[in-house]
């Protein structure tokens, strides 16, 4: 490294200006108090990093911020906001929390995934409702299973149960109705039985 050109400006009216310059490396360093704020400025051949503290704010401006701490605690007393013009990419090497004493809204513009190589669970205390255009739900290697203390399965246009083996059953009774046309058809045996069978 090249020798450094060192100044020190003391200035009633600006302040005090420490500026450290090297000609070599084309870096020029600046610091100033000029009553108001502090003002810390890296300059180089294409970029700038600056560091300006007042009494009610701290603001860097730089190309890349880094930060290296065992631990790290944010800590905001009123709103918060944290916006990304490129992507944004939050992770964790072990379990990680997202949590809000209010109400906690996410939403994308484009597609959304929500996954995971273990087990996923979604619970409300209230209400859960899921929708969309079309939904589909499958099970691929176990039973699909719908349950509450009533089941209600509806289609607008048509509503439509199959399976290898289908069955319908009811613990009490079971009503089966049609407000048009109803039929009944097997391409093998149609068995009905009961104590009391009544048709017609």
């Amino acid at each position: 490294m090249g020798t450094l050109v060192c100044t020190i400006e003391l200035d009633k009216q600006k302040g005090i200006t420490v500026k450290v310059s090297n000609a070599e490396a084309n870096i020029v360093q600046t610091v100033v108090m000029d009553g108001t704020s502090i003002t810390m400025k890296v300059a180089g051949a294409s970029d700038t990093s600056t560091v300006v503290q007042k009494a009610d704010s701290v603001t860097v401006t730089c190309k890349d911020f880094k930060v290296d701490a065992d631990t790290v605690t944010l800590l905001s007393k009123q709103a918060s906001k944290w916006t990304s013009q490129a992507t944004l990419a939050l992770e964790s090497t072990q379990d990680m929390t997202l949590t809000s004493q209010a109400k906690l809204t996410q939403s994308a513009t484009a597609d959304a995934k929500l996954s995971s190589t273990a087990n996923v669970n979604v619970e409300a205390t209230g209400q859960l409702a899921l929708q969309g255009m079309s939904a589909a739900m499958k099970a691929t290697a176990g039973e699909a299973k719908v349950e509450g203390l009533t089941l209600k399965l509806s289609g607008q246009t048509q509503a439509e149960l199959a399976g290898a083996m289908a069955k319908v059953s009811g613990q009490a009774s079971l009503d089966l109705e049609a407000q048009g046309m109803a039929n009944l058809k097997a391409s093998g045996i149609t068995s009905v039985a009961g104590a009391l069978v009544k048709l017609g």
